[in-house]
């Protein structure tokens, strides 16, 4: 009798255990498709392998970068021993496609550095009839992308310490010192989101996230730069600024969920000492935003976010209007003018008035792919 007892326990501890599971892969198989099925195949604006983007604010236009590729392409690389086998080799075949693109947008001199639109011939701001002919449009590299496709392309860890180098020759002080921040940053010698011998320096709190996960990940030795990136971000989280003033702190990004985000991602990998004593900042301000009712897909982003940094999110509850939710998205700015601010002029930065707004379904599908994932980590 008890051997009887003992078996249909069992047969129903494996039943629950493998119906979750199924329940879990149905869903994160399905959404590996759907972003599958959003990768271009090749046409006349997007080249294969590359994922479609849109900018603009009441008209969009059709936005060629390699910004949105290559993060879902960094993420998927991230999740994809922890999906099922076929949806595993589908996330292989994605980041071949994007990776076979990056160089199109690689420095037009041959350098290893990358920009945000592809460069030879440069096609920056893509149908605009103004900003698309007008040079002083045209961005140089920049140091979010750059960092990304090196954490994406193993092809380039030869010069891994190159691009360290050249990251450090346009930090803040070595040759330009930074204006668009406040005084009390303007000696920190940190990373700069930008490349370029003219360019303003420009402090970004997620592109300074980004350049540190490519260092800490390949185990790089670390330099003044480093800590000096390090003790900004740290001022920014203790001051409360990387909050409430999260548009001029992340000129690119500009959401306080967003921010969360990237040091949700940096230091749910990473053990960095000098931010041990924010951890617990970080996550209560995560519990608090959430509790703010935000957006959808905002809920995502921070309940991912939360889980990193050990808390336990509510489930989220999928809308019927989970489209349009995808569909205004904004997780990346370009905003013109930002490396020309002032703290004097940060109203502008929050006001969005020179912000241009990105958007890329595919993207927010691989978000939701994240946490799926995250969630379901025993």
């Amino acid at each position: 009798m008890k051997r009887i007892f003992l078996f249909f326990l069992l047969l129903f501890w494996f039943g629950s255990f493998w119906g979750q599971n199924l329940n879990y892969f149905s869903k994160s198989d399905s959404l590996v498709n759907q972003i599958l099925k959003l990768q271009s195949t090749g046409n006349t604006f997007y080249n294969k392998g590359i994922f479609p983007s849109q900018r603009g604010k009441v008209k969009k236009k059709e936005d060629d970068n390699i910004f949105f590729s290559s993060i879902i392409a960094f993420t998927l690389q991230k999740l994809k021993n922890d999906l099922g086998l076929q949806s595993g080799l589908i996330a292989d075949s994605i980041c071949i496609g994007v990776i076979s693109n990056y160089v199109n947008y690689k420095n037009k001199t041959g350098i290893n550095t990358y920009n945000f639109w592809q460069t030879n011939p440069p096609k920056f701001f893509p149908y605009s009839k103004l900003l698309s002919r007008n040079n002083f449009f045209n961005t140089p590299d920049d140091a979010d992308d750059c960092s990304i496709i090196y954490l994406t392309d193993t092809s380039l860890h030869s010069n891994r310490l190159w691009l360290k180098d050249k990251l450090a020759k346009h930090s803040n002080a070595a040759t330009l010192k930074i204006k668009s921040t406040y005084k009390s940053y303007r000696n920190y010698k940190a990373y700069s989101t930008w490349f370029g011998k003219n360019m303003p320096v420009e402090f970004d709190i997620c592109v300074e996230n980004n350049i540190l996960y490519f260092v800490y990940e390949n185990k790089l030795p670390l330099n003044e730069n480093d800590s000096a990136t390090v003790a900004l971000i740290k001022s920014m989280i203790l001051s409360g600024k990387y909050i409430k003033d999260a548009a001029f702190v992340s000129a690119s990004y500009k959401k306080p969920s967003i921010i969360l985000y990237h040091l949700a991602r940096l230091l749910g990998k990473f053990n960095i000492p000098e931010l041990n004593d924010c951890r617990e900042i970080i996550k209560k301000d995560i519990e608090r935003e959430l509790q703010n009712e935000p957006d959808f897909m905002e809920k995502v982003i921070l309940s991912t976010s939360l889980i990193r940094m050990g808390g336990k999110p509510k489930p989220l509850v999928y809308p019927a209007a989970l489209e349009k939710e995808m569909e205004h998205f904004v997780f990346f700015n370009a905003d013109i003018f930002s490396p020309y601010a002032r703290p004097s002029l940060k109203f502008i930065s929050k006001s969005k008035v020179f912000a241009i707004p990105f958007y890329c379904k595919a993207w927010c599908l691989t978000l939701l792919l994240e946490y799926e994932v995250e969630r379901n980590k025993p």
